[in-house]
């Protein structure tokens, strides 16, 4: 009899909570023996603990009898949401939403209960088998089950708001704080624990714990107080011990996630910036013949009007250049492209060297994601190569200024901006221009539908589609369904998403203030360089030869300490005051190619071969191409031009003026020192007034590099007291959990141990209002620019905590009669794209990414049809 309940048992049934609309009988009954089944394995369990007086047997025992009570209690939940679920789909052909979510959530927690407890019952009278390890287990997923029934009931509630409207979201009168107070306690750490990633596909968590543990390692170095070669000990030591010890591990995730800010957040995004993470894509990524960085001046642009009444003269829209939160700047963006096309940026002089092929019909004008707070298009090159190679069409990613630093508008702006520069310059960017598709993940999916929005409502070109994965279209902090599966994202914890949302919606004053203090100090170094030019001071152009001043300013010497000063601002701080609000990219303006531009002209012609020798490598070229106004009068032929200066600069200044001793001129009188902010930029400090200089450092000019003899002495003296400290420091401080700040009060109260601290309610995050903006919120578009919008391809997944927005943004085009599609994958997490190359699933979403992206562009891919799979758990 017991051999045929095993066997009966051991004949899992293939089925799964159903994501079709409306739920069959059939379907129903699949459901019920799921649970049934787990309940029936559970129940064979505990007769035979029952007898066991051990510790471990007990707790074995008990660990079953509260999963069978869980179960139970979910099995009519369950039931409830079957029924209503296929209301709030986009398309009965197209079913999902936040509630087949976690309907899907718990099918995945019950699979992977019924192999545990399968497992214990075929090997639990074995001499191999380990009471002490699988009482954990099964205790983990005791804790899931009741957790994952605290987010059936809070559905219920959110089902109980939204049923009259049929909307994903409720209207204002109901919020989080509301929704959280009406349910119980949602345990997270059982989400990062033992059971992390249960929810996804096979290939995805492995990667998810090694990030998981990562995170919780990095949180250790980051708070700790040591030099690089502690933190990085300190690293290896930590990472190892929350690897060993899962329930560690989940309690410093969400401890890390509730009182770390977002600079944490920035910190740890950023690891996939570092020069080891860049080169990544070069070895195992898709070959491309052009990867180039180019900086995008804020000069004037002018665009035709689109549409409207016809005239007998053209109309012109000033676009306006991105101000907000810092002054106008350059704007970085990187060209990708699978080979060489005529008149592309930095190909003239490579014509007679390689192939160059005809311009492309179609441009893919793209947009990272990141949280709107990290990464660059450098991070996302791994599957924009892939991109490049299988469209055949030029890809131009923008590298657009992040928050905190700069919050709404500025990155809108500056992707307005781009996108507007790339209208009138698609040669350039060897593509006639007939098809401008935008795509985008997460936050540059947001920013490109304000893009859109922002061309309807000027009146310009609109794009010919649009492309958007994982896309936030509510910046607001309105319950849904889905947006409580960040409460157990191990990507995108809940307290991570708040942060990042608030620093860029809502900034706090400290950073405004910061903000505007940094514009002031940017402000003061243009108006001391034009009060310079006024007073007829002429110098050398940085690197040529010394030329005698023909005028010199009163209590300046000409001593070598200004080329040290010049050296140290050019290396540094002028660099950092151009791009301190941009993300970072790995490539350096050592070899640029310059460019010459009129203010309004239609053209920007390249140095020719005989003028430029500056192009290196022709397979890999990712050399900054800065696009800026250069003196054709120039003595030099190997000109690089880049603004140090992020502000209004006067045109007319000749390159002449522009010079070391300027500079160091000007620094010697304003620079006090640099100092570091939050962010790791170097920043110069202004002093009012200016000092003599001292005349007891005899500096040794040695090549380009001026060297202080004096300052030589001290800083050989500090640099090996300084690895002295840290050897010695580098031991005692790699064993403790190190403070992390707590959320509320002052940012400098330290809590003495993060692993000690009690998670709090999820609706503290929610202590801050969100504007109002259809810019920031797509979602709060008016139907008269909705009616306008280009054809929309929405991608998404079923563990995505936007979910619920893509496809209320899909409804709504879809009711204005839009052309829209809405795919939605299972098993995969949001940010996928960045997985492509080392997930078999992520990679066949970004297939299906190509395929609808050649859609839009009416080009054909060199991919096979990727298909979809309807369940990977």
């Amino acid at each position: 009899m017991e051999q045929q309940t095993q066997q009966q048992q051991q004949q899992e049934p293939e089925c799964s909570i159903p994501l079709t609309s409306g739920a069959t009988c059939s379907e129903e009954q699949q459901s019920l023996m799921l649970f049934d089944t787990l309940i029936e394995l559970c129940r064979n369990n505990i007769n035979f603990f029952e007898s066991d007086e051990t510790e471990t047997g007990l707790r074995l025992h008990g660990a079953f009898v509260g999963l069978i009570d869980h179960i139970e209690m979910a099995k009519p939940l369950v039931r409830t949401v079957q029924d209503f679920m296929h209301e709030y789909d986009f398309d009965p052909s197209v079913p999902g939403n936040g509630f087949r979510s976690f309907l899907y959530v718990v099918e995945c927690c019950v699979k992977t209960a019924l192999k545990l407890a399968r497992y214990v019952m075929e090997n639990r009278s074995t001499i191999l088998f380990r009471k002490a390890l699988y009482v954990k287990e099964v205790e983990a997923y005791n804790h899931l089950m009741a957790s994952l029934c605290t987010c059936l009931q809070h559905a219920q509630t959110l089902r109980e708001w939204t049923r009259e409207s049929g909307d994903l979201f409720p209207d204002e009168s109901h919020s989080v704080e509301e929704l959280f107070a009406r349910g119980g306690i949602i345990n997270q750490y059982c989400f990062y624990g033992r059971c992390l990633g249960f929810q996804f596909c096979d290939s995805i968590k492995p990667l998810l714990k090694f990030i998981s543990i990562g995170m919780a390692g990095f949180s250790e170095g980051y708070y700790s107080e040591g030099g690089r070669i502690s933190k990085a000990t300190s690293l290896m030591y930590t990472s190892t011990k929350y690897m060993l010890d899962p329930e560690l591990r989940a309690r410093r995730i969400v401890n890390i996630s509730q009182n770390s800010n977002v600079d944490f957040c920035k910190a740890f995004w950023f690891l996939a910036e570092s020069e080891m993470m860049h080169s990544l894509p070069s070895f195992v990524g898709f070959k491309v013949k052009v990867n180039r960085v180019i900086t995008i001046p804020p000069e004037p642009i002018q665009l035709k009007m689109c549409g409207g009444e016809p005239t007998e003269e053209d109309i012109f829209v000033d676009i306006p250049i991105p101000k907000s939160h810092g002054g106008a700047a350059p704007i970085k963006a990187r060209l990708i492209s699978a080979v060489k096309r005529k008149g592309m940026i930095g190909e003239r002089s490579n014509s007679q060297r390689s192939t160059i092929y005809p311009a492309s019909r179609g441009l893919l004008f793209h947009c990272h994601g990141g949280g709107f707070v990290a990464q660059s298009s450098k991070s996302h090159e791994s599957y924009l190569r892939e991109w490049a190679v299988s469209l055949n069409v030029p890809i131009l990613s923008i590298d657009y200024s992040l928050a905190p630093e700069a919050p709404f508008p500025r990155a809108l702006e500056e992707v307005f901006y781009a996108y507007c520069w790339a209208l009138r310059n698609c040669e350039l960017l060897g593509t006639t221009g007939e098809r401008i598709i935008l795509a985008g993940d997460s936050a540059g999916a947001n920013l490109n539908l304000g893009c859109a929005m922002k061309a309807i409502e000027l009146g310009i070109r609109r794009p010919d589609g649009i492309f958007i994965a994982y896309c936030p279209v509510l910046i607001s902090f309105v319950p849904s369904p889905a947006r409580m599966l960040c409460l157990m994202d191990p990507l995108l914890p809940f307290g991570f998403m708040m942060r990042c949302l608030k620093a860029y919606a809502c900034p706090s004053l400290e950073v405004l203030e910061e903000n505007r203090k940094r514009h002031e100090q940017r402000q003061a170094i243009v108006n001391a360089g034009q009060q310079m030019k006024n007073n007829n001071v002429t110098v050398m152009v940085p690197g040529s030869e010394r030329k005698e001043e023909q005028d010199k300013t009163p209590d300046r010497s000409d001593s070598g300490d200004d080329n040290s000063m010049w050296e140290q601002l050019n290396s540094a701080n002028t660099v950092q005051l151009q791009n301190q609000h941009l993300s970072p990219v790995s490539d350096t303006a050592s070899d640029t190619l310059a460019l010459r531009s009129q203010s309004l002209g239609n053209t920007i012609d390249i140095i020719s071969p005989d003028e430029s020798n500056t192009i290196t490598s022709l397979e890999e070229d990712s050399q900054p191409i800065t696009l800026q106004q250069v003196n054709l009068n120039t003595e030099r032929s190997n000109v690089t031009v880049v603004d140090d200066l992020d502000m209004d600069m006067p045109s007319d200044i000749s390159s002449e003026q522009n010079t070391n001793q300027n500079v160091s001129n000007f620094i010697n009188s304003y620079v006090l020192d640099t100092t570091t902010n939050a962010a790791g930029e170097l920043e110069p400090i202004l002093r009012p007034v200016s000092r003599s200089q001292s005349e007891e450092n005899i500096v040794l000019d040695i090549g380009r590099e001026a060297i202080s003899v004096q300052n030589l002495q001290e800083r050989v003296t500090t640099a090996a007291s300084n690895f002295v400290s840290k050897v010695s420091n580098t031991f005692t401080s790699i064993t403790a959990s190190k403070p992390i700040a707590t959320g509320g009060g002052s940012q400098n109260e330290l809590q003495t141990n993060l692993d000690a601290l009690i998670a709090r309610s999820p609706s503290d995050e929610f202590i801050f209002h969100v504007p109002k903006d259809s810019h920031l919120s797509p979602y709060w578009t008016s139907d008269e620019v909705l009616s306008q919008f280009p054809p929309t391809k929405i991608l998404t997944v079923v563990l995505d905590p936007c979910l619920d927005d893509c496809v209320m943004f899909a409804k709504r085009l879809k009711s204005l009669n839009r052309s829209v599609s809405l795919d939605i994958l299972p098993g995969l997490p949001h940010g996928f794209l960045n997985f492509a190359t080392i997930s078999k699933e992520a990679h066949e979403g970004s297939k299906l990414c190509v395929q609808r992206i050649a859609e839009l562009l009416e080009v054909s891919t060199t991919l096979d049809d990727p298909g979809t799979k309807q369940g990977c758990c």
